[in-house]
């Protein structure tokens, strides 16, 4: 479920908390070796691939898919050649088959591909500190298919298989995304090593669209050595109704709000579906005379789920004293419509409880809106937003490092 809730902000990245920081990148050195357990020199070992081939335009430069249409076009062309996506994370292995690279603090699985791109191996790190891996060349497995919009029968005018590894439990927020494929020509194409993997795949339907259209579940892989060419066949995309548009189109007409232009006012309404430890029909105006730290959250934000939300229970239980002075209110937001229920984000919630969050719940009390409408109304900048309200009940500058020299 968390994967694929965080397949809403991919590309989207409007929560600073979501990004990883150069700093928290660890080297991972290894080997790559062949069947026989012999070193193999120049294989690419690289944390994301590209089924898109070199992206290269004639003369050798980069292709540009903002600069112009035709850049755009070539950009998603060559579906199923196999090349790192970026040079970032990426290196060849020298004649011992040996290789450094760096990897973010929540990538945990390396992709090498051999020169002729006919094998390949999978390298999983632990996480913890600088590690030295093997990797095992086998013969890759060609995964492909074709693409049309369920409801027209056309082809998507762009659309894309974006390709995880199976989630670990026990790393619930790490990054499992191994490679993408897109397409304007409704076909994908991946080479892959052995192993079990998951399959999103959306896109546009026409040109004027964006991601309208989705495969509600992914396709799980289960590739073997025995068969080298899986043809998923064609693949039907339903309709898929997608908040990014909206946020969108409310920037562009101006009319989503913007807290920060608001302080000293009272804050806007919100749009609550269900809502623990206060009344769902609870309104911000009923808690004047206490401080209260709104934080905005999501099962698609990492950051919010790793860092703001545990800072936020550490701030509560380190000021339970002054708890009758402020009250801390966190707010789901479900960018996808997925989370019908509170239910249902416990549920998701699960795996980070017990790994991340090591056992312990949300101590305040938590809201959910599935319906995009809360993030319109306060214009937030992003999941893991924190606004302050003073006990007049308006908007003020400010987050926990505020309300700490505010409380007595």
């Amino acid at each position: 479920m968390l994967a694929r809730m965080k397949l809403f902000f991919i590309g989207v990245l409007i929560a600073s908390a979501c990004v990883a920081h150069a700093d928290d990148d660890r080297d991972i050195t290894g080997r790559v070796i062949d069947a026989a357990g012999q070193p193999v020199a120049g294989v690419t070992v690289s944390a994301f691939w590209s089924g898109n081939g070199k992206r290269l335009r004639a003369d050798g430069t980069p292709l540009d898919p903002s600069k112009n249409k035709k850049d755009g076009q070539a950009f998603w062309q060559h579906e199923g050649e196999m090349e790192p996506f970026s040079n970032v994370r990426t290196t060849p292995t020298d004649v011992q088959g040996r290789f450094t690279v760096k990897l973010g603090h929540d990538e945990h699985t390396l992709l090498a591909i051999d020169a002729a791109r006919q094998h390949g191996g999978l390298g999983t790190t632990q996480g913890a500190g600088n590690e030295t891996i093997e990797i095992r060349l086998a013969p890759l497995v060609r995964v492909h298919g074709t693409l049309k919009c369920a409801q027209t029968t056309q082809i998507p005018a762009w659309s894309i298989a974006d390709l995880s590894t199976v989630d670990d439990p026990f790393h619930p927020l790490d990054n499992t995304r191994l490679a993408v494929c897109g397409t304007n020509a409704g076909r994908f194409g991946l080479s892959l090593p052995p192993g079990d993997y998951n399959l999103y795949i959306y896109g546009n339907s026409t040109e004027d669209s964006q991601e309208d259209v989705r495969a509600p579940q992914p396709v799980k892989l289960a590739l073997h050595a025995d068969k080298l060419d899986v043809d998923l066949g064609e693949i039907c995309l339903p309709p898929y109704v997608n908040q990014l548009p909206r946020i969108r189109k409310a920037i562009a007409d101006g009319i989503a709000y913007d807290y920060k232009k608001h302080y000293g006012e009272p804050p806007p309404a919100w749009n609550i579906t269900e809502a623990r430890g206060i009344s769902q029909d609870a309104k911000l105006s009923d808690f004047k005379g206490k401080w209260v730290l709104l934080t905005f959250w999501g099962l698609g934000c990492p950051g919010c789920l790793r860092n703001h939300l545990p800072q936020d229970m550490k701030f509560y239980e380190d000021h339970q004293a002054q708890c009758d002075q402020f009250q801390i209110i966190s707010i789901c937001i479900d960018g996808d419509g997925e989370l019908k229920t509170l239910a249902d984000v416990d549920r998701a919630l699960q795996p980070v409880i017990k790994n991340v969050w090591g056992g312990k719940t949300l101590p305040f009390p938590v809201l959910l809106d599935p319906t995009f409408e809360t993030w319109k109304a306060f214009g937030i900048d992003g999941l893991g937003t924190t606004i302050l309200i003073d006990p007049d009940g308006k908007m003020v500058e400010g987050d926990e490092t505020t309300l700490v020299a505010k409380l007595k």
